[in-house]
C-alpha cells in the first residue's frame, strides 16, 4: 500500500556490531555516534516483493555529516544538514521472505557526533508486509531488552509416564563458533531450577546451577527466611549466592573454561524429604578427574516433588549481542526412578519463549540431527522454518545407557 508507513525503532532492532566505543544503542535510538568505524545493523523480516522508500528519522540535526546506508544489495551516501529531522535513503524491494539487514555507518562530520537516529521509516509498507520486527507498541507490552536478547528455544523430554523420577542425565556440545558471550546452554531444567554452561566473557566461562525460591519476587531480599533456598553442600570451587530479576532464589556457579566441540555430561538428582522440603543436587563430569563431582546441593522449602518438567534450553543473556547466532547439541538423555530403573525419553517437544511465540523474533530453530542428538539454535537473524510445539520421536539408535553407578555418586 503506497500510503502505508511502517516504523522500525532503532532501540529495539539495531545493534552496534563493531568492537568500538564511538556509538551505542539507547532507549531513544543511536546516540554518541562519533566513530566512523562503528557499524550498526538494523533488522526486520519481510515478505517477498515489497517495494518501499526508506527514510531515517533523527533528532534535530545541528551539524553537517555524511553517512552511508546499505541494504538489499544497494548502498547510498547521504549528507545530513543542520535542521534535518528526516532524510530519504532511497527505494528498495525485497526479493524473498525473510530477514533483511540494513547497515548504517558514518563517513565524516564537522561536529562531535554524526547524528542521533531514532527510527527507520518505511513508506509503502503495511503490517501485513512484515514477518517480524519489534515495534513501539511491543516495547510497551514487553520491553526492548528481552527481544533484543533474541528468542530462547527449548526442548522438553517426555518423563510423565514414569513415577518418582529421581535422576536425569544429559550431554551437551556447543559447536565451534556458536559460543559468543551471553550464551547459556542449559542442560537440565526442571520445575524449580536449571543447570548448564555459560559464556560470560572472552576469558570466563561457568557451570551454573540455580533453584528458585517458592516465594514469588524479583528481589531476593524480600524472600521470607522460611522460604529461602539453603545450600547443603558445594564443590570447593563453587560460588554460592542469590539471584533476582527472573524470580529469585539460590544460585551457584563454578568458573570452568569449557571448550567448544567437546561433549560435557550433566547429572541432576531430586529428592523429596517427606517434610515438605526437597533437595536438588547438580553433578558435572570433569574430564580432568574422570568422575562426576557435586557442583552444589540446595534445599527448597515448601516443596514435595520428584523431578518434573524436564527440559533443556538455549538463550542469550546479553542484549547487545542478539545479532549473533548460538547453537548447542543435546544428546543421550536418560532418566532414572527412585527404585533404580533407567529409561530414555521417547519424545522431545520443541518450544520457544514469548519472543518466539509472538514472532517478535523468528531467528530460532531446533530439531533432530542424523546422529540422534537434538539441536537448538537462536539469534543472528537467520531464516528458519522451525515449528513451535512440534513433537519429535526419538530414534531408537545412537542411545547409549550411561555407565554410572549411582550408589557411588556423592
Amino acid at each position: 500500500m503506497a500510503d502505508s508507513i511502517f516504523r522500525i525503532p532503532l532501540a529495539g532492532n539495531a545493534f552496534l556490531e563493531t568492537p568500538v566505543s564511538g556509538g551505542k544503542i539507547t532507549p531513544g535510538g543511536i546516540s554518541e555516534w562519533s566513530d566512523p568505524a562503528a557499524k550498526f545493523g538494523i533488522y526486520a523480516a519481510f515478505r517477498a516483493g515489497v517495494t518501499f522508500r526508506a527514510a531515517l528519522k533523527l533528532r534535530n540535526q545541528t551539524v553537517t555529516s555524511d553517512i552511508r546506508f546499505a541494504g538489499l544489495g544497494n548502498e547510498t551516501k547521504i549528507t545530513l544538514r543542520p535542521g534535518d529531522d528526516e532524510v530519504s535513503l532511497g527505494t528498495y524491494t525485497t526479493e524473498k521472505d525473510g530477514y533483511v539487514r540494513f547497515e548504517l555507518q558514518g563517513i565524516a562530520t564537522d561536529g562531535k557526533y554524526f547524528a542521533s537516529p531514532m527510527e527507520l521509516v518505511l513508506y509503502g509498507v503495511s503490517e501485513n508486509d512484515v514477518l517480524s520486527c519489534i515495534t513501539p507498541k511491543d516495547k510497551d507490552n514487553y520491553g526492548y531488552y528481552w527481544t533484543r536478547r533474541g528468542p530462547s528455544v527449548h526442548c522438553g523430554y517426555s518423563t510423565k509416564d514414569h513415577e518418582q523420577v529421581e535422576w536425569f542425565y544429559n550431554e551437551v556440545t556447543v559447536p565451534e563458533g556458536y559460543d559468543p558471550v551471553g550464551t547459556y546452554a542449559m542442560a537440565i531444567g526442571f520445575r524449580g531450577g536449571y543447570f548448564g554452561i555459560q559464556t560470560n566473557s572472552k576469558n570466563e566461562r561457568r557451570i551454573l546451577f540455580s533453584i528458585w525460591s517458592p516465594y514469588t519476587t524479583d528481589d531476593p531480599s524480600e524472600i521470607p527466611e522460611d522460604q529461602r533456598i539453603v545450600c547443603l553442600k558445594k564443590h570447593k570451587r563453587t560460588h554460592v549466592g542469590e539471584f533476582g530479576n527472573e524470580g529469585s532464589g539460590g544460585q551457584s556457579y563454578m568458573k570452568y573454561f569449557w571448550k567448544t566441540g567437546e561433549t560435557y555430561r550433566f547429572l541432576m538428582r531430586v529428592q523429596p524429604q517427606g517434610n515438605n522440603t526437597t533437595v536438588y543436587t547438580a553433578y558435572f563430569f570433569f574430564p580432568e578427574t574422570g568422575k562426576f563431582e557435586c557442583i552444589a546441593s540446595f534445599l527448597r522449602p515448601l516443596t514435595d516433588s520428584w523431578l518434573t518438567d524436564v527440559h533443556s534450553f538455549l538463550e542469550n543473556f546479553s542484549d547487545t549481542r542478539g545479532y549473533i547466532t548460538r547453537m548447542a547439541y543435546y544428546g543421550n538423555q536418560w532418566g532414572c526412578t527412585s527404585d533404580g530403573q533407567w529409561f530414555r525419553p521417547e519424545k522431545i517437544r520443541f518450544n520457544g519463549d514469548n519472543t518466539a511465540r509472538r514472532h517478535w523474533r523468528i531467528d530460532y530453530d531446533g530439531g533432530l540431527l542424523e546422529d540422534g542428538r537434538f539441536y537448538l539454535k537462536n539469534g543472528g537473524f537467520f531464516d528458519s522454518s522451525a515449528e513451535i510445539g512440534r513433537i519429535f520421536d526419538r530414534p531408537e539408535t545412537y542411545m547409549v545407557h550411561p555407565d554410572i553407578d549411582l550408589s557411588e555418586i556423592q
